[in-house]
């Protein structure tokens, strides 16, 4: 791939793929919270924590994905499930990805009911997850790794 096609990424061409196929939702106006911090412990033991990421699209009632976080959010049954998000340049081809290992729903909602505001309503699906690992452009996870004592 030439460097022009991929360099500055542009972060509106995305596609996001659970790897369990029951979930068939891929199309989502917006994903937040991708980040990685290194945090002390107390004993002075370096840990990465993953910040939680939020998924928007338009509301989708009959969706299994919606079955999913209620499930979570109201049974507490914590199914966790392995997800891709795959950044696309203006071929649809990879740019990069990051494969979020064990996620599980813990908030869930739609945004304001507005009688004078006619525009879709979203959704927000936000997620908890052990960690993530970037792909890049040729398939190949590059990093982060998670710790081997967790």
């Amino acid at each position: 791939m030439k460097p022009r096609e991929t360099y500055p990424p542009l972060n509106f061409h995305f596609v996001i793929s659970f790897h369990n196929k029951e979930y068939k939702d891929s199309q989502f106006q917006s994903v937040q919270g991708l980040q990685a911090r290194i945090e002390k412990k107390e004993n002075n033991k370096v840990h990465t924590q993953f910040e939680n990421i939020t998924l928007k699209r338009a509301y989708e009632p009959d969706s299994k994905l919606v079955e999913w976080c209620m499930n979570a959010l109201n049974n507490n049954k914590k199914e966790p499930q392995n997800l891709t998000i795959k950044l696309l340049n203006a071929k649809h081809k990879l740019v990069s990805a990051w494969i979020i290992e064990q996620a599980v729903p813990v908030g869930w909602g739609v945004e304001e009911l507005h009688a004078q505001d006619a525009k879709v309503l979203l959704e927000c699906i936000e997620l908890s997850y052990d960690y993530f690992q970037v792909v890049n452009s040729k398939g190949v996870i590059v990093a982060p790794v998670p710790d081997e004592e967790e």
